[in-house]
């Protein structure tokens, strides 16, 4: 019997009011950006369609290809974390037939998964947008025959709206957790920017990775550039023995091949690359991503993971963020270890040269009847550009000579080990003080070298006739303390080593027992405060005075002690260097 005219017309009426609530609802639901929000504004829109007392929407998780449970209404709390395989249960055959499934009996249905026991009756519609199966929207009732098939046609038209705005919320999820992820890599690549230490950074980005990545293995490994192979440098995960002992050539297996192309692989089958070197059985999917630092692969990003189709263009895209920070991270450490290990090795040469230039100034001082000596030398650095030497001879005569190079550190003490060298090679000849600063001026200048020079005081002392005879070359005039009084022992010269036909007067004192002569360097003079204030020569002839009567040591170490007073810890701008001679009584030989 073909229906009459009349319940056509009912029936349009019912198809067109349909039809604008399912526009309704669209316009609604797709406003809702937030997922949970939306997944409980279409329980209750189903809700006004449909009475259901057990409800679900179920998502796909796209990575593993398989359905979880989103949002449930009258489930047990135990079904949280449940996964359904792709034809797995009636939610399952319908995402996999891409069709709604509708069971009167569950217990008639050999595919039914039971999960609350007073179940009868089942409607599962999937939930399709693009083409693609989202989602099964799931409503079950514990009455046998409780859903009909105009049900199941209301819901399958209210499905492909529902579809559409789970999939729009999930994009507007991604993006949102994307954008998160990526001002975390961010702050990943500032934080990774502060550690210097290579190996303990590598360490740092397989922690800091684990808040992006749920990695199954990953290693990291390093260009040697002397053979020509990537090494890894960082594994973590199981089968770490492997990946340690990999030695890969540039160009070869997928790492090698991410190097010399510069660009990242994602592999979603290894077994089906020919370039895929075997390493790990267990390795089904792989990512490389290489390290670039100023157009050069410096490294990769290795992960491998036991299932197929693991990775995504996401997690390339993130990892590619990340390896720009880890890369610039990387040459800084490499640079820092560089750096310290030259640092270390020049290190234990000034150690070694410092020791040398202490032997060249000897801490055991010539024995003269009527006078006794001693000398300190304190450097500004490690080297220092000061030199102090004694030259005993025969009949009780001695030469002394305290200089000063220009500038510090390495240069000037190699130019003071040069100018001890031609004084020592002189010192046996006993020139007298003029003749020894003009022969000295001479040696220099036929070896100049540019930018040094130096300041230097000889002196030549007769213990039988207690005469000392001495001559300067620009150095600090000598203290002379008689009877408790400092007196400056002026004599004019150039520095040696600055000028070719230099010419030098000579001065000859009388030392008398009680005297005692000060020779230095202008460090001691040019020691500053925290203000900036110089010790100065009158602070100097005042140290000397108050202590003139004290033994020669003890003498020298009390100038010393004022001028770390005055100067307390402000740091040492120049090399400082004394000679104390004092004369004292010769004993009556018996």
């Amino acid at each position: 019997m073909s229906p009459t005219p009349n319940s056509n017309l009912i029936e349009k009426f019912q198809q067109e009011e349909l039809l604008a609530v399912m526009v309704e609802i669209g316009r609604e639901i797709n406003a809702i950006l937030s997922l949970d929000e939306l997944l409980e504004r279409i329980a209750q829109l189903t809700k006004q369609f449909i009475d259901y007392q057990i409800f679900a929407i179920l998502l796909v998780d796209d990575q593993d290809q398989d359905l979880f449970f989103r949002f449930m209404i009258g489930y047990p709390d135990s079904i949280r974390g449940k996964r359904v395989k792709f034809g797995e249960g009636l939610v399952g055959a319908a995402a996999e037939r891409r069709e709604s499934v509708l069971v009167a009996d569950v217990s008639k249905d050999p595919r039914y998964i039971n999960v609350v026991d007073e179940v009868r009756s089942e409607l599962a519609i999937p939930l399709i947008s693009r083409n693609r199966v989202v989602g099964v929207l799931d409503i079950e009732s514990p009455q046998p025959d409780y859903f009909q098939p105009r049900h199941q046609k209301v819901l399958s038209l209210l499905a492909s709206q529902l579809a559409v705005a789970i999939d729009n919320a999930n994009l507007y999820e991604n993006l949102v957790a994307k954008s998160e992820m990526l001002e975390t890599l961010h702050d990943i690549g500032k934080e990774l920017s502060s550690i210097l230490d290579l190996e303990q950074l590598l360490k740092k980005v397989a922690e800091l990775l684990r808040r992006v990545f749920h990695y199954h293995i990953f290693s990291i490994m390093l260009v040697d550039e002397e053979d020509q192979t990537l090494k890894a440098r960082m594994s973590v995960k199981y089968n770490r023995d492997a990946i340690d002992r990999a030695k890969i050539p540039l160009g070869k297996g997928l790492v090698g091949n991410a190097v010399t192309k510069k660009r990242p692989l994602r592999i979603n089958d290894v077994s089906k690359d020919p370039r895929y070197i075997n390493l790990i059985p267990e390795t089904k999917s792989e990512m490389v991503v290489p390290l670039i630092y100023k157009d050069k692969a410096i490294g990769v990003f290795d992960l491998q993971s036991p299932f197929l189709n693991y990775f995504t263009l996401f997690h390339e895209q993130a990892l590619m963020t990340l390896a720009s920070h880890v890369a610039v991270a990387i040459e800084n450490a490499r640079l820092y270890e560089r750096v310290a290990a030259a640092e270390a090795r020049l290190d234990q040469e000034l150690k070694f040269a410092r020791e040398i230039q202490y032997s060249l100034m000897t801490d055991k001082f010539p024995e003269i009847p009527g006078i006794a000596l001693w000398a300190e030398f304190r450097p500004a650095r490690i080297l220092g550009g000061d030199l102090y030497d004694f030259y005993k001879y025969e009949n009780d005569q001695v030469a002394i000579a305290v200089g000063d190079v220009s500038g510090k550190g390495a240069p000037a003490a190699l130019y003071a080990a040069l100018a001890s060298g031609i004084l020592r090679t002189r010192a046996t000849r006993k020139y007298p003080p003029a003749e020894m600063l003009r022969l000295v001026n001479f040696s220099l200048r036929q070896r100049t070298i540019e930018g040094r020079f130096m300041t230097l005081c000889y002196a030549t002392y007769d213990a039988k006739t207690r005469i000392l005879k001495f001559s300067n070359s620009g150095a600090p005039p000598p203290i002379l303390c008689k009877h408790g009084k400092a007196q400056l022992l002026s004599v004019e010269g150039f520095p040696l080593g600055m000028f070719d036909a230099a010419e030098y007067q000579e001065r000859e004192i009388v030392i008398e027992p009680g005297d005692c002569l000060i020779f230095y360097t202008d460090g001691l003079v040019e020691a500053r405060d925290m203000r900036g204030e110089e010790f100065g020569l009158e602070r100097l002839k005042d140290v000397l005075e108050k202590n003139s009567q004290l033994e020669a040591k003890k003498l020298i170490e009390s100038v010393f002690a004022q001028i770390e007073k005055f100067s307390l810890d402000t740091r040492k701008f120049d090399d400082q260097t004394i000679v104390a001679l004092r004369a004292i009584d010769i004993e009556p030989s018996c």
